[in-house]
């Protein structure tokens, strides 16, 4: 399903998709949880979640930033970037 949105991405829907990508109830997903060290979230399941978040929200997300999927902050970060409206200010490092 491809969505045209314009400001933030709605907070609920982000981790709903995130949690069905990575096969997990949404509320063992925290904002700041994160996808590698908690998860063990790989590069495929990684680019599952690009993937998705293009189609979802009908953006283009190149493939170098992967890297930054590191939190559901952080996806939630690029996505609102990508779709025009102010970052919430998560740190990618969290």
């Amino acid at each position: 399903m491809t969505t045209n949105i314009s400001g933030p991405a709605d907070p609920d829907d982000l981790r709903q998709l995130v949690a069905r990508v990575l096969e997990l109830p949404a509320s063992e997903i925290a904002d700041h949880t994160d996808f590698v060290n908690e998860l063990d979230v790989d590069s495929l399941l990684r680019l599952e979640l690009l993937i998705r978040l293009e189609k979802h929200y009908g953006i283009t997300i190149s493939e170098a930033e992967i890297v930054s999927f590191t939190s559901l902050a952080a996806v939630r970060d690029l996505v609102d970037r990508l779709l025009g409206a102010e970052p919430t200010g998560a740190d990618p490092t969290l």
